[in-house]
């Protein structure tokens, strides 16, 4: 980094922090809150009450002096960009969570004391097989990729062969916690990056809040401007990787093939007493996180219509007193015959355009044969023909949706999830069935931006069908708020 770039950093909060004269008080009480607990959101009262007994335990013992209460230092943190406090919707009490720059100093600090073990060769093998990974992926002729698949082919050949030789080749206690111990960095290292991609969406609401207040143009170029903002996050590299990250996490089969790793690598012998219990509630830490980062982009929007509501609003009043105005103007000078003016007459053209009218069709007729049907008895003719239709049970579609999301870890299940386990039968009409559940404590939040291809056989006919719809999430609603909403950042 060049001298300049280092002078601008001397005002960024991670670097206050640490400057500050209370910097182990905030480090030691904020860091075990919000990044060892995983806490986001805490409640005010929560979080004073845990800091006053906090203080008063560092005074009993000598160990500072904070003769301030607990609320002063809060509101100290919160103004020097440490903490975040903020009003949750439909509540009364404010809320703390921990800003991206307090979680850079908690972690920087963290890896200052040092290591008595410090793993490298799986960071190496990380770097090649990323490598390889971005070597195949651009890889533009196919005969290398054929041939690289058989070298991997053979490689995985050969190590079979060994096995059935009872050649068992394991990894060392060495290897192992060189791998554990990067894992567990890596994971926490994806929850910091959770506030960051969080804290950058919070700044594009506070940009779009300053604008609202400040706008002098049009309401056209203002939602243009914010659009275009909200668009470059969506597709930027950072929007796409967290997008791609929290649809791998909504899968159940993937939430659980992971749940089922973490448990076999936590009962491993070898890791000797060293595995951490708190990585076992990784995948939910994450999921909470990604939830947080959704439930932030929904706020965008909400604020998006309301501001166009209330300058729509604000535009008809001042449309209707215009109208009134003339109105009054018009009345207070009506009789009199004194008024300049003019009478025109204004022009009026017909317009007829050919293609309106429809092209002529002539009339086919159709020839009755009345002696057709006297020669049909009447308890011969099928009439069944007549009154079949079909008929989609919803309340059998509920319990199916019902099911997998009970089975389901977040509490939510997908379109593409429900009909890959209950296939349709009755074709296009199940399917438009699921877009209209109607259900006490059955949410259905449907997503235009994303869209996916379902194929379905088709009814009283071979061959298949398919399907693009939007991407379609069914949560559950209990008492009115919606338990694990879909929060789409």
């Amino acid at each position: 980094m060049e001298f300049d770039d280092v002078t601008g950093l001397l005002d960024h909060p991670a670097w206050r922090l640490l400057r500050a004269e209370n910097a182990p008080l905030v480090l030691g009480f904020c860091g075990t809150v919000f990044v060892d607990e995983n806490v986001r959101g805490v409640p005010e009262n929560v979080l004073v009450s845990r800091l006053d007994d906090q203080l008063y335990d560092l005074n009993e013992r000598g160990m500072g002096s904070f003769p301030r209460p607990a609320a002063a230092y809060l509101t100290e943190w919160t103004n020097s960009g440490w903490l975040r406090k903020y009003y949750p919707p439909d509540e009364d009490e404010a809320h703390f969570d921990a800003t991206s720059a307090l979680e850079k100093a908690v972690a920087w600090v963290r890896g200052l004391p040092a290591r008595s073990f410090i793993g490298t060769e799986s960071r190496l093998s990380t770097i090649v097989a990323l490598l390889r990974q971005m070597t195949f992926g651009t890889e533009t002729d196919p005969q290398a990729r054929i041939d690289k698949l058989r070298r991997e082919r053979d490689r995985i050949d050969e190590q079979i062969a060994q096995l059935l030789a009872g050649e068992v080749d394991l990894l060392s206690p060495v290897a192992l916690l060189d791998r554990y111990q990067q894992v567990e960095n890596t994971a926490v290292e994806l929850l910091r990056d959770f506030r960051e991609v969080e804290a950058n969406l919070r700044e594009l609401d506070r940009r779009l809040r300053q604008d609202v207040a400040t706008a002098e143009g049009s309401k056209g170029e203002l939602l243009a401007s914010f659009l275009m903002d909200r668009e470059m996050i969506a597709e930027s590299d950072q929007g796409r990787s967290f997008q791609a990250f929290f649809d791998h996490l909504l899968s159940p089969q993937r939430q659980e093939e992971l749940r089922g790793l973490l448990e076999q690598v936590h009962q491993l012998p070898q890791l000797g007493g060293r595995a951490n219990r708190n990585l076992l509630k990784i995948p939910f830490a994450w999921l909470e996180a990604a939830e947080s980062t959704q439930d932030t982009v929904r706020q965008l929007t909400e604020q998006l219509r309301r501001f166009l509501a209330d300058h729509g609003r604000e535009e008809d009043r001042r449309v209707v007193a215009l109208v009134r105005s003339v109105q009054r103007h018009v009345a207070a000078l009506d009789g009199r015959s004194d008024l300049p003016g003019i009478e025109l007459e204004v022009p009026q053209v017909e317009l007829a355009l050919p293609m309106e009218r429809r092209l002529y069709m002539p009339v086919e007729r159709v020839e009755l044969d009345s002696t057709a049907v006297e020669a049909f008895d009447d308890s011969e003719v099928d009439v069944s023909e007549l009154f079949a239709g079909v008929h989609v049970d919803h309340e059998a579609l509920v319990a199916q949706v019902l099911e997998l999301i009970q089975a389901s870890p977040s509490g939510q299940a997908n379109l593409p999830t429900v009909v890959e386990k209950y296939p349709l039968t009755l074709g296009l009409a199940e399917l438009l069935a699921y877009f209209q559940l109607d259900q006490v404590g059955l949410d259905i939040v449907i997503d235009p931006s994303h869209t996916h291809d379902l194929v379905y056989e088709r009814v009283h006919s071979p061959g298949h069908s398919m399907a693009t719809v939007p991407q379609v999430t069914f949560v559950l609603n209990e008492g009115g708020v919606t338990a694990g909403e879909v929060e789409q950042a």
